[in-house]
Order: structure tokens, then sequence, then C-alpha cells
């Protein structure tokens, strides 16, 4: 029976990635609802880069130990719920192959049986019609394919392994009735499938090669490219989001000329490109300079500069004592931050729709902060994966962590009401389960192409009112669709309807809509506060 070694695995790998990389942004446009949120292209593409950077410059000739850095790397690097379970699916297949140098064909197929399993019991409760549909129907054919056919190649085995995945995503709608409805494949199947097929292209003799190039990696990665520490200085940690294109007279972006920069100045560095927004992390001893080299670029979204001498000098006083109970949200917009940071979050970690926080983004802020115990919020559905990964992780290192599932900025906002930091954490996880319950959510966002969901016919362009995950409205008109929404959302015993603003929309909209809430229901009191959130023209909640 044929062989794979490490080199094969590795140019599958490399091949894999970057097959993803060149076409995220079609699996990013799989989404079930027409809103500027598709982002499993983007955290699938993302995570297996971090894998990739683990193992692009490691040596070795065993399978085992490659798999198993390939698996960390994703694993740290994981973002939203299809990272983590395409972290989980090379962590199975990593498993099987512990101790092995070269392996048999067999053995390759028989690591992929276990990394579907992996996969699934990663999910509380999964789902039909999904990543995990596709990895169990493809495994489950290769491993049939190579016990039938003793003799077979490692291209042929690919082959009918591919063939299977294709197969199993197209009847993904069929299994997923809300697929079916906005006529649109499983986004992470697609992504799973956009790997194999670059595994298959790497067995063929052609390594897929990145459309998009960087000066840096050999993968070619087009977002995420971590630089190493090149001293144990400190300085001071710089971190924002620029609006690209944004203000008078903005130069086009280079994100090489910007990446030359900050390592002419800096180190650990980070530099995230999505669509407009461009996401920094540097440590450098003149952030002055950063923020100015920047500006010629855009406008910044958010900014935060802190001194690490500083932090430095408190790390060694905390080690004499401890905060017995910290409390680690997720938003990103100025106001959002100030809003968590004045219920007394100890860390606002930059992060929400189409840039969800990895792993090691929880893990690493929080050992920093290094808590006897920490309650996660991670305030939305694609990041709860995250954050109960990046816990057990904690867990592990000693520090009790626990996750409130969250899964909107209302609902963490809420949970902050039935928080007593004098309490035991247990105490507070209960209290915050029960505030989240009581409130009703819902968000004002625009359509990205036509649709009909839920018996709304929706037009690119449209303003969608969107409750608990279901489409209440569609119009050009925002305060319209913002009426329906609240209406949709009342109840008898409603007393609160709290609005959250976004970064776009005008004073005389927020105007309109209040004065239709006070008018129709004038026992509710209306609170308005500036989120300056994206994606979101309005975050609504009822209690």
């Amino acid at each position: 029976m044929n062989k794979v070694t490490c080199k094969d695995l590795r140019n599958m790998f490399i091949s894999g990635c970057n097959n993803l990389s060149n076409n995220y942004k079609t699996i990013d446009a799989l989404n079930v609802f027409p809103i500027p949120d598709g982002d499993t292209g983007t955290n699938m593409m993302m995570t297996i880069q971090s894998g990739i950077h683990e193992i692009e410059n490691f040596e070795t000739e065993f399978v085992g130990e490659l798999t198993n850095k390939f698996a960390k790397g994703l694993l740290m690097g994981a973002r939203g719920n299809s990272g983590v379970i395409l972290s989980q699916i090379f962590k199975g297949f990593s498993e099987a192959l512990v101790n092995k140098d070269v392996i048999t064909l067999l053995e390759f197929a028989n690591a992929f049986t276990s990394a579907k399993e992996k996969a699934y019991k990663a999910v509380l409760k999964p789902v039909e019609g999904t990543i995990l549909t596709v990895i169990s129907d493809s495994s489950k054919t290769l491993v049939e394919y190579v016990k039938k056919h003793t003799k077979a190649t490692l291209v042929e085995a690919l082959e009918q392994m591919v063939e299977e995945a294709k197969v199993s995503l197209d009847n993904t709608p069929n299994l997923l009735p809300t697929l079916k409805e906005a006529g649109v494949i499983d986004s992470g199947g697609a992504g799973l499938l956009k790997i194999l097929e670059g595994f298959l292209k790497a067995a063929q003799g052609n390594v897929v090669e990145a459309e998009e190039p960087s000066s840096k990696s050999s993968t070619k990665n087009v977002l995420f490219e971590p630089v190493i520490d090149k001293e144990d200085d400190f300085g001071y940690c710089t971190e924002f989001i620029l609006t690209i294109g944004e203000g008078e007279n903005k130069k086009e972006f280079d994100k090489d000329e910007l990446q030359a920069f900050l390592e002419s100045i800096g180190n650990s560095i980070v530099l995230v490109r999505d669509e407009d927004l461009v996401k920094v992390h540097v440590h450098t001893l003149t952030p002055e300079k950063v923020l100015e080299f920047a500006h010629q670029y855009g406008e910044f979204y958010t900014l935060k500069i802190e001194n690490m001498d500083v932090q430095h000098d408190g790390i060694k006083k905390a080690k004499k004592e401890r905060k017995k109970l910290a409390v680690v949200t997720v938003a990103v917009g100025k106001g959002l931050t100030k809003i968590f940071k004045d219920l007394r979050a100890d860390i606002v970690i930059s992060g929400g729709q189409t840039m969800n926080p990895s792993i090691e983004d929880f893990v690493t802020e929080i050992r920093r902060l290094n808590p006897e115990s920490v309650i996660i919020l991670p305030n939305n559905s694609n990041i709860v994966m995250s954050a109960r990964q990046a816990a057990d992780i904690l867990n592990k290192d000693g520090i009790v962590a626990k996750v409130v599932p969250t899964t909107s900025i209302q609902q963490g906002i809420t949970a902050f009401m039935g928080f007593n930091p004098e309490c035991e954490i247990d105490d507070n996880i209960i209290e915050m389960m029960a505030a989240i319950k009581r409130v009703t959510c819902g968000q004002v966002t625009s359509a990205v192409r036509d649709s009909k969901i839920n018996g709304v016919t929706i037009k690119s362009g449209d303003y969608i009112g969107i409750c608990e995950k279901k489409i209440i409205s569609a119009s050009r008109d925002i305060v319209k669709v913002s009426c329906d929404l609240i209406d949709s959302m009342m109840g008898y015993d409603s007393e609160i309807v709290t609005i959250l603003t976004g970064s776009d929309i005008t004073k005389r909209s927020v105007n309109a809509i209040k004065k239709y809430i006070s008018e129709k229901y004038k026992q509710v009191e209306v609170e308005i506060n500036q989120g300056d959130q994206p994606v979101y023209y309005l975050l609504l909640s009822v209690e």
C-alpha cells in the first residue's frame, strides 16, 4: 500500500490553506441571511493560516510531530464556530497519528474518521447539513475506497474523497431547510471542500499558490501575519482599527508598506484586513509615529495605547494579590467599549461580527490579567465556541474560567445586571443566566443581496429588522423597519427599550424612532446610548 510522508502532508496543508485563502470571499458570501456579516470564509482561513504559521519553519520528518504542531496552531488561532470546528477536525486527525513517522494510506484515511468523530464531539447539538455532514460523508467514502482498493494511490483516494465532499455539500440544502430557503449551500462545508481540493492538487504535484503573495510568509496568506517578537522589551502596546479610504486626501492602502514600517519601529505585530477595515497590534516605543503613519490611509475607528512598563510593574504586584473574580467581554465600537468598561468589565476584547477574536486572544488577555476566576461574555453566537475552548485551556492553567453564552451585545450588557463582584463565580453565573433570559434582542442592518426569508421579500440595499434571528421587516425606510421590529419585540409587561446606535445612522432617524415608541408605548422607558458599532445601524433590547 502507498505511503504518505511528512513532506506529502506539509504540502497538502499549505495547498489547502492557500486554496481556501484564494476563495474565502466566496465562502463569506454563502450567508443564510443577506446581511453584511458573512465571515465563515474569513474565520476558516485565519484559523488554518495559524496552523501553517506553526509548521512553516518547523523541521521534522515525523508525521505525528507535524500534525500535532499544525493542530495546535489551528486551535489557538481558531475564530468563530467554523474555525473551532475546523481546528477540532485537525485535532482528531492529529490524535490518530501520534508517534507516527511515515503512514500508510489506510492510516491516513482512518485519521479522517478520527477527525470526524472529534468534530462531532466538539458541538453540543450537532446539526446535519453543515460542515459536520461533509467531513462525515467524505471521510467515510475515503476509508471505504482505501480498504477496497488496497493498491490505490494517494491521488486516487483523495479524488474519491473530494468527489464525495462535493456531493455532500450540494445536498446540504436538503438537510437544512434554512439553506434551501436562502438558496445557498453550507458555508462551512464549502470551506472544507476548498481545503480538500487543495490537498488533492498537492498530491497531484501542483501545490496551490496564493493569489495575493505576502513578502513574509511562504504560505502567501492574505490577511493574517503575526511576527515573532524581536526582543523582550516593553514600551507601548498600540492597537487600533482603521477605516481605510475614509477622510480627505487619504493614500491608497498598501499592506506591505504598513507591515514594513511597523517592523522598523516595533514587534509583536498583528496586521488584519477585512474589506475596508484594518486591525493593527504592535509593541513600540514610539506609538505616535505608528498613528501618524497609519493615519495617511484612513480614519481611526477604535484606538487603544497602553504603557506596558506600567503594566509590567503592575503584573509583579498582581502576583502577590490576584483578583478574585474578573469579567471579560467582547465588543467593537468606541461606545460599546465604554459601556462595558463603565459596567466594570476588566477586559473588553475587540471583536464581533466579521472580526471574531481567536481562542488565543482570550487566553493571552486573561493570562495577562491572571485572576483567580473569570467569567467570559462572548456576546455573539459565533464566538461562544471559541470562548469555551479558551476556558478549557485556562482551567488547565489554574484559572477557573466559565462562559455565560451571551449571543448578542444586548445580552452581554444585560448579564452585567446580574453580576456581583462580591459573590462566588457559580452564584454569578446563575444570576447572569437568569438576567439574559429576560431580554428580547433585535438589530437593524442592510441587505447585500436579493432574498426571501420567513416570507419576507428582501431587495439588495433594503434595511432589515431582525428579532432573535428571525427577519421581521425589510424596506428602504430605516424608521419603518425599526418601528416594525420594535412592535414585534414588545410584550404586555415590557418596561424598558434600550437602543444602541451604530456608526452610520442619523440622529434624525433615531429621534423619529424614539418618538414612535414614546407615543405608542407610553408606559415604556426609552434609553438611547451611542454604541458606534459597525454592520448594525441599531441594536435594540426590550425588557
